[in-house]
């Protein structure tokens, strides 16, 4: 044998709480033996690992490919480790960390939807890589994608199904999106108000709290999903209607504090209603937006149920990129001779 297994049978006895020798009565050996096991300088015998795997709490592939099921929270904290590397060293140090994450936990499902859905985040850090590059960032996607759905892990599953389906419309695959979307059930049941009744019967109300906050901050965000989907063109023409609709997105944003970014929706509407000031007006207050601190959600409605510095862009790099790409297009060239929006553009592009 060529393996080094001697720090992980140390570590998984001590997690156990045993001495070498108490692990050594447990298997009806000796404790040098243990202590040679352990300074890899001998292996356990066959007939022994299953039996050691019992007395340590775990399994034969733990001890021998030293890989354990990580926990989400494990997972996570790997997935934001590979986004402070592409921050840090570009996409090519993220894309090498992830497959050597993905060969060292081969059957983690939860790591495999995880990066699955970090490949949106190389998406939205990298606007101006190739298109060959961006095509590879979502097949990997629909890759990882498919081995979560087939896996039939139901924590993953109705998320990776959603997720191939919009990427199914997106590449125009419509026949393929209308049976992946028809797979996933219509109406979801929501437990918060039983969960919530449950821990305030226990006495938790902590995390009763927590509960109805977590489903608080995702029913804000779907609302705000719903909202941006209205303002489609194709789906509501009418500018005024529009109007209101972004009226009615920017009190939710000052309501529940999500961010400031609702300038970014008006740019648009003013635009298409040929409203040029204005739009120029809400250009300028969102590139100042842009140009400062990330404006967290409330506290008291939020906290402590959802971590709100998690659930924040670490700063506006991304969204400068992709503004001042997006204002790149010719439509926009009558914009862009405002003096004010120049000066905005500047200012964005001297900070990246």
């Amino acid at each position: 044998m060529n393996m080094k297994i001697g720090a992980k049978l140390a570590e998984l006895r001590r997690k156990k709480g045993l001495t070498q020798e108490q692990l050594a009565e447990k298997l009806g050996i000796s404790a040098p033996a243990i202590s040679k096991w352990e300074t890899d300088n001998s292996y356990p015998d066959i007939e022994l690992l299953c039996p050691l795997a019992r007395a340590l709490g775990t399994n034969v592939d733990t001890i021998l490919q030293f890989e354990e099921n990580l926990t989400d929270e494990e997972v996570i904290e790997k997935t934001n480790t590979v986004i402070e590397i592409v921050r840090r060293d570009g996409y090519e140090a993220g894309e090498k960390m992830i497959f050597e994450l993905l060969r060292k936990y081969p059957n983690s499902i939860a790591l495999k939807f995880y990066v699955a859905i970090l490949w949106d985040t190389f998406q939205l850090f990298f606007p101006t890589a190739n298109e060959e590059t961006r095509k590879n960032w979502t097949a990997n996607k629909v890759k990882l994608l498919t081995e979560v759905r087939n896996s039939g892990t139901s924590v993953y599953w109705q998320t990776a199904t959603l997720q191939l389906a919009s990427i199914a419309v997106t590449e125009n695959r419509l026949e393929q999106a209308e049976q992946l979307l028809k797979e996933l059930p219509e109406h979801i049941v929501d437990p918060t108000i039983t969960w919530s009744n449950l821990y305030l019967k226990k006495d938790e109300s902590v995390e009763a709290l927590k509960t109805v906050q977590k489903r608080l901050f995702l029913l804000v965000r779907q609302v705000q999903t719903c909202l941006t989907i209205m303002l489609n063109p194709k789906v509501i023409p009418d500018n005024e209607q529009a109007l209101q609709i972004c009226e009615v997105y920017k009190a939710v944003d000052n309501l529940f504090g999500c961010g400031g970014m609702y300038d970014g929706l008006f740019i648009e509407i003013y635009f298409r209603m040929n409203r040029l000031d204005e739009a120029a007006d809400c250009l300028e207050r969102y590139v100042d937006v842009l140009m400062g601190e990330a404006v967290l959600p409330k506290c008291f409605l939020f906290s402590p149920g959802v971590d709100i510095k998690e659930n924040q862009p670490a700063s506006f790099k991304e969204f400068r990129e992709i503004l001042i790409k997006g204002l790149e297009d010719e439509r926009y060239h009558s914009l862009l001779q405002y003096p004010k929006c120049k000066m905005a553009i500047e200012k964005l592009k001297s900070s990246i």
